[in-house]
């Protein structure tokens, strides 16, 4: 089998996480070491016990992945693990994030700007009416959209995305062998069609239960550079997508409303508790972002870009097409001999054009 196809496989091993996972591809260098491993050397690897090695070589497991393989291949689904350069940077960041994706579309998972937009599934109309209104002016700032294409919000923000020609990626909570709800089926076709994408972490036949969706919005939450609640309740699945995206410092905008308004006591508590900033307009969100111009770069970093050496332009330009980026992928991507990437990477940063994230990555501004 392929790497790929041993990834997939691994993913499906009744009791292994993705952390799991990952110390397992660790310990042996690849996916398909792993299964060639001998069973006492896997049961000494710290986290892994004798039940989840046993798992490892079933036969039904196998069955499985080659019946997936042969679905993806049908349908036309990426299968993107999270070793490939076109897995998300953002995403990798995270600890437990999916040792792999499946992706119906072409959107760029790596986009320099990505926005999520969540909510009620019982939004009113003014919630509406502001989710239309910001997806609409997030074009002059070059960022597309991501939500979880359920009911509501979310719905309002892919529909909004589409009518501006704006890709808008949907993240959902079971295979791509179906779309739930169902009437939603035509709006993803029309999400993918404009350049936007379907993707989840689980096999086409994957039973749609109640603790998927909480999975599905750490995909969300860890996809962002900012999320938008919109409209929502004191307690829901955008409350709990938010209080993710916090904990994987995202930066968190909500919506404000009355007093009254029901549908608006999460974001107004998001906001009093300082987890949020207010947020009315693609404007504010910019503002707070550091978003000034498109392309990741304010206006006093575009005139200090010209009095950039080559090297750090270079790096530079690197980040403008995709961000944040591993340190190593900069060094592959460059060409820049380690020590001079180093150096240029701290004088960037001195000028504040770059910054440092965690796990040795790096962003505009």
């Amino acid at each position: 089998m392929l790497e790929t196809h041993h990834l997939m496989a691994l993913s499906q091993v009744p009791g292994l996480g993705p952390v799991a996972g990952r110390t397992l591809i660790r310990y042996c260098g690849t996916a398909e070491a792993v299964f060639k491993e001998k069973k006492r050397a896997l049961i000494k690897i710290p986290g892994i016990g004798k039940t989840v090695v046993d798992s490892l070589y079933q036969k039904e497991c196998r069955e499985k992945i080659e019946k997936e393989a042969r679905f993806v291949e049908d349908q036309n689904i990426a299968v993107i693990p999270f070793n490939n350069p076109a897995y998300p940077g953002r995403l990798k960041q995270i600890m437990n994030s999916p040792l792999l994706l499946f992706v119906k579309g072409n959107a760029n998972l790596n986009h320099p700007r990505i926005t999520a937009i969540v909510g009620t599934r019982k939004n009113t109309a003014h919630g509406s009416k502001i989710t239309a209104e910001i997806v609409g002016g997030l074009g002059a700032y070059n960022s597309i959209t991501l939500s979880g294409l359920a009911l509501g919000i979310d719905a309002c923000a892919h529909r909004s995305s589409v009518e501006n020609n704006i890709p808008t990626i949907g993240v959902v909570a079971h295979g791509l062998d179906m779309i739930y709800p169902a009437k939603h089926a035509a709006l993803a076709e029309e999400m993918v069609a404009n350049g936007g994408a379907i993707i989840s972490e689980c096999f086409s036949g994957t039973e749609l239960h109640p603790d998927m969706f909480p999975r599905r919005n750490r995909i969300v939450a860890g996809l962002c550079d900012a999320l938008i609640v919109a409209e929502s309740m004191i307690k829901g699945g955008s409350m709990i997508t938010a209080s993710i995206a916090h904990s994987y410092n995202r930066d968190i905008f909500a919506v404000p409303g009355r007093k009254s308004d029901r549908m608006s006591e999460g974001c107004n508590y998001l906001i009093k508790s300082l987890k949020a900033a207010m947020c009315e307009s693609a404007e504010d969100l910019a503002h707070g972002m550091n978003w000034e111009t498109p392309g990741g770069i304010n206006r006093k970093q575009l005139l200090l870009f010209e009095k950039l050496n080559e090297a750090e332009q270079l790096v530079v330009e690197k980040l403008q097409s995709r961000q944040p980026i591993h340190i190593d992928q900069l060094l592959e991507e460059t060409n820049l001999p380690l020590s001079k990437l180093t150096i240029t990477l701290l004088e960037l940063e001195m000028k504040s054009i770059i910054s440092s994230q965690p796990g040795k990555t790096y962003s505009l501004g």
